[in-house]
């Protein structure tokens, strides 16, 4: 099946003409019959605006490829990963649990956060919390082991004071 010939069966399938379809792409129909007749190549530009706007899969429109069409959001979070691309897995949880709690935690928690960001100030980030003591990025190799060993002697020094209590 040629390119053209993918176009036309995308307009077919979402019950277009080739006028309708120009009118969504922004181009003339008279360009929508030379393409599908093969007698006129796609650019990238019209190939794209097909995808974006009937939600083809590029892959399959330019090579017949795999899935016609991107599939459909389930859910309106899916809808909103759609459209921010650079949402993360994390982020998508995040806002899952976060809007599936009763509206009294999600006060709770956005308490919190404002509390959080209020404590925050003036201070810029990375600024130490002990004032005269190095940030990690301030400090040498040996410096950083040092406090590292520190660390570690406290809190076995901790947890062996909660074995004998």
């Amino acid at each position: 099946m040629t390119l053209g010939e993918r176009i036309k069966k995308i307009r077919k399938e979402k019950d277009l003409t080739q006028q309708a379809l120009a009118d969504q792409i922004g181009i003339k129909q008279n360009s929508v019959a030379l393409i599908e007749s093969g007698k006129r190549n796609a650019s990238d530009q019209v190939i794209l605006a097909i995808c974006r706007e009937c939600h083809v899969r590029e892959e399959w429109l330019r090579s017949g490829q795999g899935e016609m069409f991107v599939p459909s959001p389930t859910s309106e979070l899916d809808a909103l990963a759609v459209r921010y691309p650079q949402m993360t897995h994390e982020t998508y949880v995040f806002i899952e649990k976060l809007v599936g709690l009763p509206e009294s935690a999600q006060n709770t928690i956005m308490g919190f956060l404002r509390e959080v960001v209020e404590g925050f100030g003036d201070v810029a980030p990375g600024t130490a919390a002990l004032p005269g003591r190095k940030s990690p990025d301030e400090m040498s190799a040996g410096e950083l082991h040092a406090e590292l060993d520190q660390q570690l002697a406290e809190e076995k020094e901790a947890g062996a004071a909660s074995e004998v209590s």
